[in-house]
């Protein structure tokens, strides 16, 4: 549902941050986060989506170019990287710069990645 949802947004005239509201507010879904990534060749931006109603979660990826939103179920195994993600997103600014979670997140699409290429 998510994806149809970012096929028929106005994007990029909408935000990117408009487009995750709009995703989890059509499915009843919570942000869990919506961070920059640093130093990722492809990804700049990355949120997550929990469902209310299955245990599952979604992330929307905003392209380098800033021009296109990938939409990627989250694996089950992957859920830890995921919590650690979430930990780190919902700290004050200061902390996240000084804990470093970029390797949490450079992870995290790692492992969507990787299971898109199967």
């Amino acid at each position: 549902m998510i994806e149809m949802i970012v096929a028929t947004a106005d994007f990029p005239t909408s935000s990117f941050e408009a487009v995750v509201s709009a995703s989890a507010a059509k499915t009843d879904g919570d942000i869990l986060f919506n961070v920059r990534v640093e130093g990722h060749a492809d990804v700049q931006r990355v949120a997550a989506i929990a469902s209310k109603s299955v245990q599952a979660a979604t992330l929307l990826l905003l392209d380098r170019s800033g021009t296109s939103i990938e939409v990627c179920d989250v694996p089950a195994e992957s859920y830890p990287v995921l919590g650690s993600v979430l930990l780190w997103a919902n700290q004050p600014l200061s902390s996240q710069a000084a804990s470093g979670g970029s390797i949490e997140v450079h992870s995290l699409l790692d492992t969507v990645s990787r299971r898109q290429d199967r």
